[in-house]
């Protein structure tokens, strides 16, 4: 990694202002009649005041004259006391020492990000550059405000490394082409990171000490190391057995054979139940067949299984697949169903074919495992 200059969005990042600003809102909020909690207006929070004032206008579907209703907002904000996020101060100066061009890329107006420095013992002098919503005008998460500084420090996008704190301003860095860090004083670790940030932190305290670039970007490689396994088109941490391989191979024909008993097949009357098993969790996840009049509509077990286990995990890889019909030898999914699997699974995935009999404990059952290499030996994946 090649870093030349550092972005620090401000709110959230150098000042811990949002829940002060959010608190205002807030209270504002309610005497205009609006009853709305911090939690319902977070997510609308760093993507600038028209985003913000627009989208809680939406939510309770009432009219809010934007000058009036921001004027107030930051009237009392500027009467308030905002301190630093814990080790913002020495970083930034660390970085300035260190010879990175080091700017602030704020979508708030220009005066909250005077207002902003002061607090925490800095002039706009002491940045390279000092970019507000003023300067632009499509906000974040929209990358225009990232490109704006990038072009005017004269940096690469790919050579600038941002710190952010909002989902809005994650997504901004990330369409800007630039390298993304967050601090999760506002939102989740894991959404931020779905977002794009390479990884994220609770405040400057967990960066090591530094005195060059080499040590801070040495520092940064280390951390964002993917130790995630990639299946098919996604990559997940894998999580090991809490019991044997063959413990988790009987739940899932089990899961897989009830499930086919929910078929839903008026018209082929041919049941097909399945079942996948999480790479991240071991959880398994069953799906059945389901029918429809116009047949091209129909879905199979196994991408059912599919949908099943990316609704409640998420982007995940898949351990192992199970597929019960009533054929014997034992029917494998179908060339529809291999293609969509190949965007989870990995090569050695593991597909067992079970039959009616097998899945009831019957000796005469049978079972017969493949690769999914074996099935599917050359798919189709967007990398």
């Amino acid at each position: 990694m090649n870093i030349e200059a550092i972005l620090f969005d401000l709110d959230g990042v150098l000042v811990d202002s949002e829940k002060v600003i959010g608190q205002i809102a807030v209270d504002v909020f309610n005497e205009l009649g609006i009853d709305i909690t911090f939690d319902e207006i977070v997510d609308y929070m760093g993507g600038g005041d028209q985003f913000f004032v627009e989208n809680v206008s939406k939510l309770r579907n009432k009219k809010i004259d934007f000058k009036t209703t921001i004027d107030e907002i930051y009237k009392r904000y500027y009467l308030s006391d905002i301190p630093s996020v814990k080790g913002a101060v020495a970083f930034v100066k660390k970085a300035k020492a260190a010879n990175f061009k080091i700017a602030i890329v704020s979508s708030a107006r220009k005066k909250k990000v005077l207002k902003n420095l002061n607090s925490i013992g800095f002039d706009e002098d002491f940045f390279d550059l000092v970019v507000t919503g003023d300067n632009i005008i499509r906000n974040k998460p929209n990358p225009d405000i990232y490109h704006y500084a990038a072009l005017n420090l004269k940096v690469p996008y790919e050579n600038c490394l941002v710190f952010e704190d909002s989902l809005a301003g994650v997504s901004a860095a990330k369409n800007a082409k630039c390298n993304v860090i967050a601090l999760s004083t506002n939102f989740e670790a894991s959404a931020l990171e779905k977002k794009g940030a390479m990884f994220v932190f609770d405040d400057f305290n967990f960066i090591e000490d530094f005195k060059s670039k080499e040590d801070l970007i040495s520092f940064i490689d280390e951390c964002i190391k993917d130790d995630r396994v990639k299946y098919g088109a996604v990559k997940c941490f894998e999580k090991e057995y809490l019991f044997s391989r063959e413990k988790l191979l009987e739940n899932a024909i089990k899961i897989a054979y009830k499930a086919r008993e929910n078929a839903y097949t008026p018209y082929s009357h041919y049941k097909v139940g399945a079942s996948v098993v999480s790479a991240s969790t071991n959880n398994i996840y069953p799906g059945c067949n389901v029918e429809n009049a116009s047949y091209g509509a129909t879905i199979c077990a196994e991408r059912g299984a599919i949908m099943n286990l990316l609704s409640k995990e998420g982007e995940t890889g898949i351990k192992m697949v199970v597929v019960v019909s009533e054929d014997n030898p034992p029917a494998p999914p179908c060339a529809l169903c291999l293609q969509v699997l190949s965007e989870f699974c990995k090569n050695d995935t593991e597909i067992h074919l079970v039959d009616v009999n097998y899945a009831k404990n019957d000796k005469n059952g049978t079972h017969v495992k493949y690769l999914f290499q074996d099935l599917l030996p050359h798919p189709f994946v967007l990398d």
